[in-house]
Order: structure tokens, then sequence, then C-alpha cells
């Protein structure tokens, strides 16, 4: 009997839910077209909950503000105590080397040392110890290959002793290197007359005059170069720029006075020697360029 009844409330169970899986397959696109947002109680509980949300949300912030203000400055205070705690192990680590090399500071750089060799080599030069001076330069070299000031040096000893291919091929060097100045050119022109090379010697003084406009001894050498080949109008210019540059040089007005007369200037040649009289005190030569001026002293 209770066998029975089971199979008949499973087959009356079977039979609904066919029924309903049969109406919900029938009318499934309607179904899914609705839209829970579209029926209106279900919209006021959606702004229920959000404004629920919303309130929670604030009241959250408001009590976790202070806490976010305390966190922030704990953060602060800890990079704070870390970077004086860095700054004092530096400070121990320093002192630490100071001690373990005590004497590290008086230890002389690169920089330091180049500069004193440069120093010494100069003062020998002046001393005419030119092997001595040669040395230090070329200790320079050997740290600094490409050293200009060392080059230059090396280059006026050789010139001054007269060692003119080895002056030359140095001062070359500096001037493939675009590194020549108004020495450097000065030097080449001194070599060049040495050759006979006259074209290639202005040129030279020249440079060094371009180079080094404002320099009274290059338009010297210049007057002088031209002076010593009859040229005296292009001597004159030169002269008496070195004497405007530097007009308590008794040599260079001495050489002024020399082109003045050349070129018959009396005025001009009685002006410079008036000058050169209170600069000089070789009274013989003084003599010798007051009868030349009075030679050409112009009839009144």
């Amino acid at each position: 009997m209770f066998a029975i009844l089971f199979w008949v409330l499973l087959a009356a169970a079977v039979v609904c839910g066919g029924l309903v899986a049969f109406v919900l397959a029938s009318h499934w696109s309607e179904i899914r077209l609705i839209d829970p947002d579209s029926i209106k109680e279900e919209k006021e509980r959606q702004k229920r909950e959000a404004l629920v949300q919303e309130r929670f949300r604030r009241l959250r912030d408001g009590k976790t503000a202070p806490l976010k203000a305390i966190y922030q400055q704990a953060v602060i205070a800890t990079k704070t105590s870390f970077h004086r705690a860095y700054i004092n192990l530096v400070r121990l680590n320093r002192f630490y080397e100071q001690a373990k090399h005590p004497f590290a500071k008086v230890a002389p750089s690169q920089q330091e040392r180049l500069k004193l060799l440069l120093d010494e080599a100069r003062s020998l030069a002046r001393d005419l110890k030119w092997a001595e001076a040669e040395k230090r330069y070329l200790e320079v070299l050997l740290m600094d290959n490409r050293h200009v000031e060392a080059y230059k040096g090396i280059g006026l000893i050789y010139l001054r002793q007269r060692m003119w291919p080895q002056a030359k091929e140095t001062f070359e060097y500096l001037i493939k290197m675009r590194q020549a100045d108004d020495i450097a050119y000065a030097a080449m022109a001194e070599i060049a007359e040495n050759e006979g090379d006259e074209t290639q010697a202005e040129s030279f003084r020249c440079k060094a005059v371009e180079l080094r406009p404002r320099l009274a001894n290059r338009h010297a050498e210049l007057a002088k170069f031209y002076a010593d080949r009859g040229q005296f109008s292009k001597a004159w210019p030169s002269a008496k720029r070195a004497t405007d540059l530097d007009p308590k040089s008794a040599k260079y007005q001495e050489l002024a006075v020399e082109c003045a007369l050349e070129l018959g200037d009396w005025l001009e040649a009685k002006q410079r020697y008036d000058k050169l009289r209170l600069l000089s005190e070789d009274q013989q030569r003084l003599q010798h360029l007051r009868e030349r001026i009075d030679k050409i002293k112009p009839i009144s």
C-alpha cells in the first residue's frame, strides 16, 4: 500500500516538475527581459541600501581620520630618525677612516702633484737648469700625455738650447692638437726665421699678435721683425701699439724712435725720444739718437 502511494506521489511530482519546466521554457523569452530595476519596490530598496552604505562609509572615514593622521606622523618620525641614524653612521665611518689612515689627507692628489712639478720645472728653466727642468716636464707628460703646459715648457727648453728640430716637432704637435697659443706661434716664428722661411715667420708673428692683441711683447716682436728687414712702414704701427700697451718699457720706446727716424717723422721721433729719456740710463745711446733727430729736424 505504502509502495503504491510512494510511486503515485513521485509520479505526481514528476508531472508537476515537467509542467513547471514546460511553462518556463514556453515563456523564457519574456522572463529574461524582466528588469528588476523597473519594479518600483526594487528601486526603492536599492536607494535605501545605497544610502545606508554611504552613511556607513562616512562614519567609518570619520572614525579613521585621526588614525590616519597618527599613522602619517609616525611615518614621518620614523623617516627622520632613520635619517639621523644614517648621518651619524656616515660620520662615524668617516672618523674611523681618518683614524685608520691619519695621513691620507696629507698625500697630494694628482692635480696637486702636476702643479708642483710644473712649478719646479719653470723655476729650474728660469735658472737655466735645462736638464732638470726637462725631467720635470717629462714626469708631467708621463702622468698626462696631453698636458699642454708641459709641451709648451719642454718646447721652450728645446728652443732656448737651439734644438730646432725637437722644438719644431713639439710646437707643431700643439698646433695639430689645436692647443697652440701665442707662445707656440711666437716660437714657431723664431724657428721659421732660423730656417730662412720669411713668409712663414711673418705669418706666425701675425698669428701670435692675433691671439694676444693686448700683449705688448707680441706687437714689439712683430715690429722688430719688420724693422730688421727694413720694412719700417709696417713696423711703425706695431711699435706704436707696443708703447701704448706698455709705456714704461724703454725697449719699446727705443724701437718706436727708431721707426720714426727711419720714416723721417721728426715730431714723432722727438716725442718718443722725450719719453725714452725718462726711462733709459744709456746716455751714449740717447746721445746718438738725439744727434739723428737733430739731423732730420725741419728748418723753421
